[in-house]
């Protein structure tokens, strides 16, 4: 079987704007009161991880033997994992309202098959609890937070796909790739217990991929 060497796809990552109203305030918010309106805008970007290197798209589906040995050797197997990196700022740069901490305390993610992809087989969404904070900035200044160690496909989405694929029954490219979205959807509640969620989206492959020569 021809196997592909691990792909650097360039990043479709959306950039989404969530505004955070803390206390009931804010423009549409019940209990708005014009220039008190506050609030927080987060941008979010996922980018793909793969044994502690960014900037990895290619999800490796099926284990191979790199060196046959004695003994053998096999490429890296594991969870593939992605980046997520959020940065806010304020509505209102000028405001003397106190605005609330933010505390992501969960994340889904969901998998949508490419159009050059309509054939393949779905992937299971999946859904993760996981702790991030994202300190309030201050003035017209930003924050950036940076998370590494979010899953993409784990192990268990991995080997259903793998099975998929080898039932025959989806269509695919060479070493049965195919091209899917990543989207993302953080949930938390910022100091005032006011919730709020996150959306970014990530392109990627999977199939069979060489990782013998990484890492």
């Amino acid at each position: 079987m021809k196997r592909f060497h691990f792909l650097l796809f360039t990043v479709c990552c959306l950039l989404l704007t969530v505004f955070l109203w803390g206390c009931g305030s804010g423009p549409g918010s019940p209990g708005s009161t014009g220039s008190e309106d506050t609030g927080i805008i987060v941008d979010a970007q996922v980018t793909g991880r793969y044994n502690g290197t960014d900037g990895l798209y290619s999800v490796d589906a099926f284990r191979e033997v790199c060196d046959p040995g004695p003994p053998p050797t096999f490429e890296i197997f594991t969870d593939h994992q992605a980046t997520a990196t959020f940065t806010a700022r304020l509505v209102n740069p000028d405001t003397t309202f106190q605005v609330g901490n933010l505390y992501i305390d969960k994340y889904t993610v969901e998998f949508r098959r490419s159009t050059d992809s309509i054939g393949a087989p779905p992937i299971e969404s999946d859904k993760r609890f996981q702790t991030i904070t994202i300190t309030a900035p201050v003035g017209a200044g930003t924050t950036t937070v940076t998370v590494s160690g979010l899953i993409l496909v784990d192990l268990v989405r991995k080997d259903q796909y793998a099975n998929d694929m080898l039932s025959g029954r989806y269509s695919s490219g060479l070493s049965y790739i195919n091209n899917y979205t990543a989207i993302y959807t953080f949930y938390g509640k910022n100091d005032f217990g006011k919730e709020f969620t996150i959306k970014a989206e990530m392109n990627f492959a999977i199939g069979d991929f060489d990782y013998c020569t990484t890492g």
